[in-house]
């Protein structure tokens, strides 16, 4: 009923509910620390706690009759951390949406000659980042049309390794291109209407240690009738600054703490409406490789 297929060939764009803390920032640290932060108008780079993460796309359903939803499928991605070493045999939860109102581009205070202050290439100071790598979209709104659980991300044998016993490295070329297929039953039936926009959203049901996977997706896709989305941590943006020369536990840390993750309650998590805005990268340029399949 809808579908996109295309991909970049790189890339770590995940699905993550990891519970090890990560500062984003390219200073020094004491404590675990990726590069970069995001930046302020005037160049100044601002520290933040690595967020959690939901996927998902939205799509328009152009059929003449109104079909009920059965299959998504999205595939895991090529880059070089493709599944996490925690995330074999977990749970696996896809929020759907309907979408109305018209998306318009917010270009984040970023345009012409203004670098983005967040976006790929990351590194600001020495490779510029093209002011669009920020914008975000603005004047849609999602209504939930449930959460459906039940799915399991699949054990090592799934993937054609021996045992669950064995170590496989998260670039293992057995991890890169495989389809996810999510089969709903008719117990909630989703009825999709003609015309109509809808969204999913794919999610870890826990939190555990290296616990994400990849999303194959083009970074500048072209699927005219929707386009990817995120829910990234608590919803907040920019995120809390954070002080990376203390604890993530500390006092000082306590927002920026919360920033960066879900609410441990579902039900609030649920709550927070998915968009494109999200850190260290947007999803207003970006698709997923998805095929939605309905009777």
């Amino acid at each position: 009923m809808a579908f996109y297929d295309g991909y970049d060939t790189g890339g770590n764009t995940s699905v993550a509910f990891d519970g090890e803390n990560i500062y984003k920032w390219s200073g020094t640290s004491p404590y675990k620390a990726e590069p970069w932060g995001y930046f302020t108008p005037d160049g100044r780079e601002v520290p933040y706690i690595k967020r959690d993460r939901d996927l998902g796309q939205t799509f328009t359903y152009t059929g003449s009759v109104a079909r009920q939803l059965t299959a998504v499928t999205v595939s895991t991605g090529y880059g070089t951390n493709v599944v996490r070493a925690g995330m074999y045999g977990r749970r696996v939860s896809m929020q759907l949406f309907e979408v109305t109102g018209e998306p318009t581009r917010h270009t984040n205070g970023s345009e012409g000659a203004t670098n983005a202050l967040h976006g790929f290439p990351h590194n600001r100071p020495a490779l510029p980042i093209p002011p669009e790598r920020d914008d975000y979209l603005v004047g849609e709104e999602y209504r939930s049309l449930g959460v459906f659980s039940g799915a399991v991300f699949p054990d090592k044998v799934a993937f054609g390794f021996a045992s669950a016993d064995v170590a496989v490295p998260p670039n293992h070329p057995n991890l890169k291109g495989r389809y996810l297929r999510f089969v709903f039953t008719d117990a909630k039936p989703i009825w999709l209407q003609p015309g109509k926009r809808y969204s999913f959203l794919v999610m870890l049901e826990q939190i555990g240690l290296d616990c994400g996977f990849t999303l194959a997706n083009h970074y500048s896709g072209t699927y005219a009738a929707g386009h990817a989305i995120r829910r990234d941590g608590n919803g907040q943006f920019p995120p809390v600054p954070a002080d990376p020369r203390q604890d993530f536990t500390h006092p000082a840390n306590a927002k920026a703490l919360a920033s960066a993750h879900f609410p441990t309650d579902l039900s609030r998590r649920v709550q927070i409406p998915p968009g494109t805005n999200g850190y260290p990268d947007v999803d207003t340029w970006r698709d997923l490789l998805f095929y939605v399949e309905a009777r």
